[in-house]
C-alpha cells in the first residue's frame, strides 16, 4: 500500500494550518538543514505557500543579492547573502544576452527588476562595434525562483538613471540604439504591468543617478550642476542649483542620505543631503593592488566592493563614534566583481 506524501502531518499532533505557522519562523539560512527533516518539509518549504505564510505571519527576512561578473566578463550570476553573512548560493540568470547599462531595482519589497540595457553589435568594417538598445524588463520572484517577462519599456534605452518612488519605477533619459540622447522618463505601474512616457528637463547628461525623497522624484546628471526634482503630487518639475558638477559612477542610498564615487573625487566618498541640501565628503582608505568600484548597502550600512585582489568589501559604520568609521567586512565575500546590489525583503 502507497501512502501519498501530503497525508503525513508536517508536524505531528498538529494541524497543518498550526504546524505551517511553526515552520514558517525558521530563518533560511537553516533551510538547507531543515528541509532534510522529511519530504513534506522539503516540499513546503519549496513551494510558494510557504511564502505566502510567512508573509501573512510578517515572518519577512532581509537579503543581499550581489550581481558579479567574472574575470573575463563572460559570466555574469547573482549570490544572494542573508543579514549574517551567510552566503545562500545563487539566483538563476537573468534571461537574454549580457546587457551592459541596464537597470537594477527592487518592485514590492521583494522582487528583483532588471530592464534596459545593450549589447554590442559588430560591424562590417573595422573598429565599426555598434550598440543595440533593449527595452526588455524581466522580474525575478523569489518565491517562485524564476524570472518572467514584463512589459517592454516604450523606447529602448541605455545608461539611464532611475529610482523607484511610492511603488513607481521611474526610468530618466539614457541613450537609444545610435546613441540617440532621450529627454524623457518612462513610468512603470507594476499593479497594471504598463509603462507610459512623460516629459522631463531636457539636459545633455551622461547618465547620473536618481534617488527619492518625500515622495519627490530626484535626477541628477552627469556633467551638469542641477538637480531636477519631480513633484508626484503636483506632477510639475523644479531646478535646484547644486552649485557644483559631479561625475557619479556609483551611489547607494542609507537613511535617506545619497553616498557616491564621483570621478572628479579620488579618495573620497561623496555625500548629498537632500534635506539640508548640502554636499559633504569622506576619505576612503586606500585598496593595495586594486581599487573600489561599486556601492551598495547591507545592515543600514554603507558597502564598498572592490574589483580584484581578492575582491574585498570595506564597510561604513555610521553609528560608529569612536575610531574609523571604516573597517573590512568580513561577513559579506563576493566571489567575483560586483556590477550591482540590492536588497529583497522575503
Amino acid at each position: 500500500m502507497v501512502v501519498e506524501e501530503s497525508s503525513y502531518p508536517i508536524i505531528p499532533g498538529l494541524t497543518d494550518d498550526v504546524a505551517e505557522l511553526c515552520v514558517s519562523k525558521i530563518p533560511r539560512s537553516s533551510f538547507q538543514i531543515t528541509s532534510q527533516v522529511c519530504r513534506r518539509w522539503r516540499s513546503f518549504l519549496r513551494s510558494q505557500h510557504f511564502a505566502a505564510v510567512r508573509k501573512l505571519t510578517g515572518t519577512v527576512e532581509e537579503f543581499l543579492c550581489v550581481l558579479m561578473e567574472s574575470e573575463c566578463g563572460r559570466d555574469v550570476y547573482w549570490e544572494v547573502f542573508d543579514v549574517s553573512g551567510n552566503k545562500l548560493g545563487q539566483i538563476p540568470p537573468v534571461p537574454g544576452p549580457l546587457k551592459r547599462g541596464f537597470g537594477v531595482a527592487v518592485l514590492d519589497g521583494g522582487k528583483i527588476v532588471f530592464f534596459g540595457g545593450y549589447t554590442e553589435v559588430e560591424g562590417s568594417g573595422i573598429n565599426s562595434t555598434t550598440v543595440s538598445a533593449s527595452a526588455d524588463v524581466y522580474e525575478f520572484d523569489p518565491a517562485a525562483n524564476s524570472w518572467r517577462k514584463l512589459a517592454a519599456m516604450n523606447i529602448p534605452r541605455y545608461n539611464f538613471a532611475f529610482t523607484e518612488v511610492n511603488g513607481l519605477l521611474y526610468v530618466i533619459r539614457g541613450y537609444s540604439t545610435d546613441t540617440y540622447s532621450l529627454s524623457n522618463v518612462e513610468v512603470y505601474n507594476p499593479d497594471t504591468n504598463q509603462w507610459s512616457l512623460m516629459d522631463c528637463p531636457n539636459r545633455p547628461v551622461w547618465r547620473g543617478f536618481a534617488f527619492a525623497f518625500n515622495s519627490k522624484l530626484y535626477a541628477v546628471g552627469n556633467g551638469s550642476r542641477f538637480i531636477d526634482i519631480y513633484d508626484l503630487k503636483t506632477q510639475t518639475w523644479e531646478e535646484l542649483d547644486s552649485e557644483q558638477s559631479v561625475s557619479v559612477y556609483s551611489y547607494t542610498v542609507v537613511r535617506n542620505k545619497v553616498y557616491f564615487m564621483d570621478r572628479n573625487m579620488p579618495g573620497h566618498l561623496g555625500v548629498f543631503d537632500p534635506e539640508e541640501n548640502s554636499w559633504s565628503s569622506v576619505f576612503v582608505p586606500p585598496r593595495e593592488g586594486g581599487f573600489w568600484v561599486r556601492l551598495g548597502v547591507w545592515n543600514d550600512k554603507v558597502l564598498l566592493f572592490s574589483r580584484v585582489c581578492g575582491h574585498e568589501t570595506l564597510m561604513y559604520d555610521l553609528d560608529k563614534e569612536k575610531g574609523s568609521k571604516w573597517r573590512v567586512c568580513d561577513q559579506i565575500k563576493p566571489s567575483a566583481s560586483q556590477l550591482a546590489s540590492v536588497l529583497i525583503n522575503f
